[in-house]
C-alpha cells in the first residue's frame, strides 16, 4: 500500500512538492527564471513516470473505492501534464512570476486529482482545485477593468456548479449509501426518481464547468478579460480535465434513452449556438470562446454512444483540440502580441508567414479540415454515434461542423490577403522565443496525432 501511495501518485507528489518549493521562492523573491525551469522540469518528470506506468501495465486501488490508478488515469493525466509543459514553454515569454507557476500547477494537481477519482469525494476535491485558482489567474498582472468582472462571473456561476455538483452527490448518498461513482452509474441504470435527479445535477454541473449551451455564460467574459496564455490555459487544460471527468463518471455506461436524448440536444446546441455566434465576432479571445462552446457539444456528443468506443474518441478529441488551442494562442500571440483584434492578422502573412502557416493549420484543425487531426478526432466521435444508430443527429452535428468552417477560414483569408494593409504593431520588448518554442512543440504533438490516429486504442488495450 505504501509503495502503491508513493509510486502510484508519484505525478501528484512531484506537482505537491513542485507548488512547495515555488511559494518558498516566492517569499524569498529568488529569481523568476528558476521558478519557471522548475516548472517545466518537474512537468517533464511526472510525464516519465507515466510513460513508465503504461510501459509496465501499473494499475493499483491506492484508496479502496476513492483512489484508482489505471491506463484511462495514466493516459488523461500524461495528456495534462504534456499539455501543462507546452503551455509553460509558451508562457516563458510572459514575464510570468512565481505566482503564475504556483497557480497554474495547482490547477494541473487538480485536473490529476480528478483523473484518479474512483469515488466523488476526491472527485469533488479535484475539480474545486482545478477551478479555484484559475480565478486568480484571470486578474494575475492584468492591468484591464474588464478582468475582474470576467473573474466574477466565472466565479459565480462556477460556485452555482459546485452546488449543483454538491446537492446531486447527497441524494447519491441517499440513493445508494456510499458515494462510489460505480455505485452511482449502478443505480442511474435502475432508473427512479431520486437517481434522475442526481444524475441531472451532477451532469449539469459538469456542464457549466465545460461551457456547454446553455451553461456557458461565463466563458467569452471570462476569456476575453484574460491575458492569452490565460486564455489558453482555461480553454484547454481545464475543459480537458473536466471533460475527462465525465469520462472518469460515465465510463462505457450505456445511458437510458432520455439521458441520450437530453445530452444529444444539448450537444447540438452547443455546436449550432458557439458556431453561428463565433462569426460575427472580431476579437480572437471571443471567437475562441463560442468555438470552444461548440467543440464541448463535440465532446459531449461523444456521451451518447453506446458501443464501448467513447472513452477512447474522447481522449483524442480532447488531446488533440488541447493542443490545438494552445498552439494557435501561441501563434496569435507572435503574430499580434496580446491585442486580440483580427484586424490584426489582416495580410499579416507577408510578414511573418511561418507563423501564419501554422495559426492556419491550428484554424483549420479546429475546423475539421481533412487529413488535419481535428478532423480525425470529429470523424472518431461521428463513428462512434453513427454506430450507436443515431445517424440523424450525426448529420445535424455534420451541419453544425460546416457552419463552423465560415468563421475558421475567415481568419486563415485575413492573413493571406494580398489587398490588406498590415496593422503595424508596437515594438514587443519581451523575447518571443519562448512562445515560438511553445508553438514549435504544439505543432510537433499535432503531427504526432495526425501520423498516428489510433494511438490511444494502442495504449489502451495494451499494445
Amino acid at each position: 500500500m505504501a509503495t502503491d501511495l508513493l509510486y502510484g501518485l508519484l505525478p501528484e507528489h512531484i506537482l505537491l512538492g513542485l507548488i512547495l518549493v515555488l511559494m518558498l521562492l516566492e517569499i524569498l523573491s529568488v529569481d523568476k527564471r528558476a521558478g519557471s525551469a522548475l516548472f517545466i522540469a518537474s512537468l517533464l518528470a511526472g510525464a516519465g513516470v507515466l510513460v513508465m506506468q503504461l510501459q509496465t501495465g501499473y494499475t493499483a486501488d491506492i484508496v479502496m473505492n476513492e483512489i484508482r490508478i489505471d491506463r484511462f488515469s495514466e493516459i488523461g493525466r500524461l495528456i495534462i501534464v504534456s499539455c501543462g509543459a507546452i503551455l509553460g514553454v509558451y508562457s516563458l515569454s510572459s514575464e510570468a512570476g512565481h505566482k503564475y507557476w504556483i497557480l497554474i500547477a495547482s490547477s494541473l494537481l487538480g485536473a490529476m486529482i480528478i483523473l484518479d477519482s474512483a469515488g466523488f469525494i476526491s472527485l469533488f476535491m479535484g475539480i474545486e482545485i482545478l477551478s479555484l485558482p484559475g480565478f486568480a489567474l484571470m486578474v494575475l498582472n492584468n492591468g484591464k477593468s474588464t478582468a475582474s468582472e470576467g473573474s466574477i462571473k466565472y466565479l459565480l456561476l462556477s460556485s452555482v456548479a459546485t452546488a449543483l455538483v454538491l446537492f446531486g452527490l447527497s441524494l447519491v448518498y441517499g440513493s445508494t449509501g456510499n458515494l462510489n461513482i460505480s455505485s452511482f452509474t449502478a443505480a442511474v441504470a435502475t432508473g427512479g426518481v431520486q437517481n434522475l435527479a442526481a444524475s441531472v445535477m451532477i451532469l449539469s454541473g459538469f456542464f457549466l464547468k465545460a461551457s456547454v449551451f446553455p451553461f456557458h455564460g461565463w466563458a467569452p467574459d471570462a476569456y476575453s478579460s484574460a491575458r492569452l496564455p490565460v486564455t489558453a490555459f482555461l480553454a484547454s487544460i481545464v475543459k480537458a480535465a473536466v471533460v475527462l471527468g465525465l469520462v472518469r463518471i460515465l465510463g462505457n455506461a450505456v445511458l437510458n434513452p432520455e439521458a441520450v436524448t437530453v445530452i444529444a440536444l444539448l450537444s447540438m446546441l452547443s455546436m449550432f449556438y458557439g458556431n453561428i455566434t463565433a462569426i460575427h465576432q472580431t476579437a480572437f479571445k471571443k471567437m475562441l470562446a463560442y468555438s470552444s462552446i461548440s467543440h464541448a457539444g463535440y465532446m459531449m456528443f461523444a456521451l451518447v454512444d453506446n458501443t464501448g468506443a467513447r472513452t477512447e474518441a474522447l481522449l483524442y478529441y480532447v488531446a488533440v483540440y488541447a493542443v490545438t488551442t494552445i498552439t494557435a494562442c501561441a501563434c496569435f500571440s507572435i503574430l499580434s502580441g496580446e491585442d486580440d483584434n483580427l484586424d490584426n492578422l489582416n495580410g499579416i502573412f507577408r510578414k511573418k508567414p511561418v507563423a501564419a502557416i501554422l495559426l492556419s493549420l491550428c484554424v483549420l484543425s479546429l475546423a475539421g479540415i481533412p487529413p488535419l487531426p481535428g478532423f480525425l478526432a470529429k470523424f472518431f466521435v461521428f463513428k462512434t454515434v453513427i454506430a450507436s444508430g443515431h445517424l440523424t443527429v450525426a448529420v445535424l452535428a455534420f451541419v453544425a461542423s460546416y457552419i463552423g468552417t465560415f468563421f475558421y477560414l475567415g481568419v486563415v483569408l485575413r492573413m493571406f490577403r494580398s489587398d490588406a494593409e498590415t496593422v503595424e504593431q508596437p515594438a514587443n520588448a519581451t523575447c518571443l522565443c519562448w512562445t515560438w518554442g511553445g508553438a514549435l512543440l504544439g505543432t510537433l504533438a499535432l503531427a504526432l496525432f495526425m501520423l498516428l490516429p489510433n494511438i490511444f486504442h494502442w495504449v489502451m488495450t495494451g499494445l
